[in-house]
């Protein structure tokens, strides 16, 4: 299993959390090289519980060279994805997506994520590289 890079939105002070989360939102864009198939659990799209229905991912974008996978979530969305997509049973293709993104959000929200579980037996060398962007 080659590694994406996860280019995700930098945590500015100017969006820091405030109390109320259901209108924040962080995008991140999970990018494949060429010679990196894109797993199947992280390219379907589902739809999850909750107050406002969202699919997963929100937009794939497929190139020659390379194939993104873009998220765009409140904060409120990410916690119902990131409870879910993060555990022991969630398939590889994703938790190496998805725990990066539940560690940094655990840095910038730690209010808001740090009760999330994940599966600390996954092997950090298969997370995506993570890159902060403006």
């Amino acid at each position: 299993m080659g590694k994406p890079v996860l280019l995700i939105q930098e945590l500015s002070e100017e969006k820091q959390y405030s109390g109320e989360f259901n209108n924040l939102e962080i995008i991140a864009i999970a990018v494949y090289g060429k010679d990196v198939q894109v797993p199947l659990p992280v390219a379907t799209q589902r739809v999850f519980d909750g107050e406002t229905k969202f699919k997963f991912p929100t937009e794939i974008t497929a190139g020659a060279t390379k194939t993104r996978l873009i998220y765009r979530y409140t904060l409120a969305q990410w916690l119902e994805l990131l409870e879910i997509t993060t555990l022991p049973g969630s398939p590889a293709g994703l938790k190496q997506i998805m725990i990066p993104v539940l560690l940094y959000l655990k840095k910038g929200y730690p209010d808001v994520f740090s009760d999330v579980e994940y599966d600390v037996n996954f092997d950090p060398g298969q997370y995506a590289e993570i890159i902060p962007m403006r």
